[in-house]
């Protein structure tokens, strides 16, 4: 059952569920499933179609409010919303869901019909968006934190004491990530310093996103990968790209698997200090 519905545009945001008690129910929301892009063509030599479908598109949103008081002031604010130009999110709660799922939007129609069989002063207010990403995502960003490989300090110290003990020549930079949503999702790397040649890998499926030796990161000094928009800014500034480095011939920019995903930040050099800390968001149709 549905415990919270809400429009959110930064700071901003516009409650729809609960709101009973300003003359606003909400009677209907509904997301039917996004468009699957299909690409598939008739086999040439044999029965059937060639089908490669792999991704979907957009998916509709609407919603139906009731509205007994102040129908005007709702409108003024609903509208701000419903402005093209913006990119609000749907933000929803449900008793079954861990936790709060949002759909970014888009501004589709309006409208406020005329129904004869109302009641005076009462009215149905209707709107739709498109949601172009086409997946529910987790309202909260999850962090996760893959220490780097960086080769130990290992040596025999006097006096000798029996019996002998010989520690791993390195600390071994590995995380099991737990995505707990439904699909493979992107996500946000900031891959920190001081290291040289920085590689954050997927050890489960041996893809790495691989940077070339001569870039070296000082402490506290990162760059940031998006895998969604292919990019790598140094401190996260956009007028840094850093691309110039990315070793494309090794590399694969690769997806968070639905369960969990074994990665390791492995960097051809590093000292102490050094981390990749990954920004995502569960995803599900």
């Amino acid at each position: 059952m549905l415990t919270s519905v809400r429009l959110v545009d930064g700071a901003r945001q516009m409650i729809l569920l609960p709101r009973q008690a300003q003359g606003v129910r909400l009677q209907n929301l509904s997301t039917p499933a996004p468009t699957v892009r299909e690409v598939s063509e008739p086999r040439v030599d044999d029965d059937g179609d060639r089908d490669t479908t792999r991704l979907i598109g957009a998916r509709a949103v609407s919603i139906e409010l009731l509205v007994t008081q102040s129908l005007r002031a709702l409108q003024d604010e609903l509208t701000y919303y419903l402005d093209p130009g913006r990119r609000p999110y749907l933000v929803v709660g449900d008793d079954e869901w861990s936790a709060e799922r949002r759909l970014r939007l888009r501004a589709d129609q309006f409208d406020v019909p005329i129904t004869v069989d109302m009641p005076r002063g009462m009215a149905k207010v209707q709107a739709q968006w498109k949601a172009p990403d086409g997946v529910w995502e987790a309202a909260e960003l999850m962090t996760a934190q893959v220490p780097a490989d960086i080769p130990a300090q290992v040596g025999i110290t006097f006096p000798i004491k029996f019996p002998l003990s010989w520690p791993a020549t390195q600390s071994s930079g590995a995380l099991q990530v737990a995505n707990p949503g439904k699909r493979a999702v992107h996500f946000v790397a900031r891959l920190y310093g001081p290291c040289s040649g920085p590689r954050l890998i997927n050890a489960d499926t041996g893809q790495a996103m691989v940077f070339k030796p001569g870039l070296t990161l000082g402490p506290g000094e990162y760059i940031e990968v998006s895998t969604r928009a292919r990019s790598a800014y140094l401190l996260g500034d956009r007028s840094l790209s850093r691309l110039s480095s990315y070793d494309y011939a090794s590399s694969a920019w690769w997806q968070l698997s639905d369960g969990t995903t074994q990665v390791r930040y492995a960097p051809l050099s590093a000292s102490a200090g050094a981390v990749s800390v990954i920004d995502f968001r569960p995803s599900w149709l």
